[in-house]
């Protein structure tokens, strides 16, 4: 946080020897919308559709079809992705999953959308686990991956995040109207030309505890039964999520342009995670940014973890918001622990 004596690290020159751009999006959203009010009347709640909408700006969100894999989803988003970008799937290098739990622990659920794709050329693949800025730090790899040689990199974002009313486990009244469930994909090519400006990544392990999933080695080995809360995403104190993502928001943004001697005023478009509608205004207020340079999914979505930033970059390229040639500043930062983003050219 800001106002942490953590030192963070500085900010590295971008070296790359072949470059790389964006080529296109695409998202493999749930059909199901979830109200406010049928989370209230679900939950036998003391609450209200405009209470809800007043503190945190949600209207709905979607939920995955019971039976359905994170899998399918995510092979969606990838066919629009390709269609899209105008590549054919059997081009791509690589896959790289930025997850929250995914359709299982092994294999990767990367190698469940590369068997849907249908790809037989041992494709190399990889999931990561970064939460909220996990499609940045999976965006970085691809980069890096393109720079030592590989032509197309698939990078995925996004989970499930909701609550499942069948699943026997914890409800937490204090976030259950925040998460939605949502799937992603954008597609990373080789460009003769420089895209990415500069980029810049660090990680807070004063707020390692803001946000977690317990379960692990460590929850495993007291010997306890799998509790209810096991795979429940808990968030103690919601004010001082928000401070952190404010103070990461400048701590980014702050960085990338010094690095790349820019103003706000260089800057065309912004991309960025939105926890709430409230945390996406904040960062844009923060930095004197009108909304119209910017664009957010929450109020329809929710907080869908990693797929915030690439469905909120896709909501902006469909929409006709984000346009060819401008200079975008795109960033995420949230339950992690970790912060990261790129200024690149559109």
């Amino acid at each position: 946080m800001v106002d942490s004596t953590m030192q963070y690290p500085g900010i590295r020159e971008v070296k790359y020897t072949r470059h790389a751009q964006l080529l296109g999006t695409g998202e493999g959203m749930p059909e199901k919308i979830v109200t406010n009010q049928d989370i209230i009347d679900q939950f036998n709640l003391i609450a209200s559709d405009r209470a809800v909408q007043y503190s945190i700006g949600i209207k709905e969100r979607r939920a995955v079809q019971t039976g359905v894999l994170p899998s399918e989803y995510l092979y969606k988003a990838v066919l629009q992705c390709c269609s899209n970008a105008n590549i054919a799937p059997e081009k791509i290098d690589r896959i790289i999953y930025a997850k929250l739990v995914g359709d299982q622990l092994i294999p990767a659920t990367s190698l469940r959308v590369l068997e849907k794709i249908g790809v037989r050329k041992g494709v190399p693949v990889m999931d990561i686990s970064v939460a909220c800025s996990g499609f940045l730090h999976a965006t970085d790899l691809a980069l890096s991956c393109i720079d030592t040689g590989d032509d197309y990199v698939l990078v995925l974002g996004g989970d499930r995040a909701s609550l499942d009313s069948n699943a026997e486990i914890l409800k937490d009244t204090r976030t259950i109207f925040l998460n939605g469930d949502g799937f992603a994909a954008a597609l990373y090519g080789y460009s003769q030309t420089p895209k990415f400006i500069c980029k810049y990544f660090y990680t807070d392990s004063s707020i390692g505890e803001f946000a977690y999933i317990p379960f692990g080695t460590e929850f495993l080995k007291e010997k306890e039964k799998l509790l209810t809360g096991a795979f429940n995403l808990t968030m103690p104190d919601g004010p001082k999520i928000h401070q952190s993502i404010l103070d990461s928001f400048q701590i980014i943004s702050s960085q990338l342009l010094g690095a790349s001697g820019m103003h706000w005023d260089d800057i065309d478009f912004i991309i960025t995670s939105d926890q709430t509608s409230m945390a996406w205004k904040a960062q844009l207020q923060q930095a004197g940014i009108p909304e119209y340079k910017s664009c957010s999914c929450f109020h329809k979505y929710g907080n869908t973890v990693a797929a915030m930033v690439p469905l909120n970059l896709h909501e902006a390229i469909i929409s006709g918001k984000l346009q060819k040639g401008m200079m975008v500043m795109m960033m995420g930062h949230g339950a992690g622990a970790s912060g990261g983003g790129f200024i690149f050219r559109f």
